[in-house]
């Protein structure tokens, strides 16, 4: 059971500051995803707390001790780099046995050891090959098995799948969502894609300028950020401008240009206030019958229709300035028989109309 905590924890490069006072919570046997896109920082937070980097400022605590000043050897924490990091003049058996050796562990437990964790991997028969005759997931296992013979307190991943082909990389994603509820591990894992973190994250982080913009599961940050920010990098497709009609209690009406829509929100805003109205196409429900218009209920036309990945998005004209964007599955619109310029209807669930207030 291992928790970490960051307090205001700076670094700075010349006149850059890549971190800035960054405080965050992780608590014992998550799965945190650290968002964010390249060159933001993720790499320096986490050399910071190995201890590979020291930060300018601030504090590094596991477990509530102070391990901000200790070597990262004294940190016990493991780590796989995005190159993975692994000894090309090493066999696998000696680049899983590295950790151990460097704590002078006898060989006979060093030997049993890495026998036991080499199974646990499904490494069998690969013991003297070297990392240039290896696939990608196979040096991935490696590195996550040289990371883990030390029973770290935490285990740190660096992108850890965006070199590997796609089949792969959902290997890797499944095997490692795995190894951490059956390690009951700490897990703290870096990446730039949102895939990656809706389908591993127990609770994530949106890093921009140097910060933590937003935390929390990822139902929390996707249906519900909390800045134009978030809501941009999360792609939320629908991002409306609007002003707020009526607000009572936590029941709010909002003018969208021809539209009226209704939510729910806790936040204070007033008769009048500017707001983004931010819907994800998921909880937009498309309908070829017609519904009288009402409460969150448009009548449209279908503007276009473009593939998305397994999906199609959607485009519904449902006023003369306002489109809404849906989605929906391939086989469902050829069971629809969708075409542009087709009349539908659309419905909105008010828990899905999320609100940003305009600074």
């Amino acid at each position: 059971m291992h928790k970490l905590q960051l307090i205001n924890v700076s670094k700075s490069f010349g006149l850059h500051a890549v971190l800035r006072n960054l405080s965050l919570e992780i608590f014992p046997n998550e799965l945190f995803i650290i968002l964010g896109s390249s060159g933001c920082g993720k790499t320096t937070l986490l050399l910071g707390i190995l201890g590979l980097q020291q930060f300018d400022s601030g504090q590094v605590i596991i477990d509530g001790i102070d391990v901000t000043n200790r070597s990262p050897g004294a940190r016990n924490i493991g780590y796989v780099p995005q190159n993975y990091a692994l000894f090309p003049n090493y066999t696998v058996f000696e680049n899983i046995a590295f950790g151990l050796r460097l704590r002078k562990v006898s060989k006979n437990i060093i030997q049993a050891k890495v026998r036991q964790i080499i199974d646990d991997f499904g490494l069998q028969g690969l013991e003297y090959r070297f990392p240039s005759q290896l696939s990608g997931g196979q040096m991935q296992r490696v590195a996550l098995a040289r990371a883990l013979i030390i029973e770290p307190t935490l285990l740190l991943l660096d992108e850890p799948v965006s070199a590997l082909d796609i089949e792969t990389r959902q290997k890797i994603k499944a095997e490692l969502k795995e190894l951490q509820k059956k390690l009951h591990i700490t897990l703290v894992y870096i990446t730039h894609d949102q895939q990656e973190t809706l389908e591993l994250a127990d609770q994530l982080g949106i890093l921009n300028n140097g910060t933590i913009e937003q935390f929390g599961s990822p139902d929390e940050v996707f249906y519900k950020p909390k800045t134009l920010f978030v809501a941009r990098f999360l792609n939320t497709e629908n991002m409306l401008k609007g002003k707020i009609l009526h607000k009572f209690g936590k029941k709010a009406t909002i003018q969208v240009n021809d539209i009226v829509l209704n939510t729910y929100t806790s936040l204070e805003l007033s008769e009048g206030d500017q707001v983004t109205v931010c819907i994800r196409p998921g909880a937009i429900h498309l309908s070829t019958h017609h519904r009288q218009p009402g409460r969150n209920v448009f009548a449209g036309t279908i503007e276009s229709i473009h593939p998305i990945g397994r999906d199609l998005e959607v485009k519904v004209l449902v006023a003369p300035h306002e489109i809404l964007k849906t989605r929906i599955s391939r086989i469902v619109a050829k069971e629809l028989k969708l075409t542009h310029g087709m009349p539908v209807s659309l419905s909105i669930d008010e828990a899905f109309v999320h609100l940003i207030p305009v600074q």
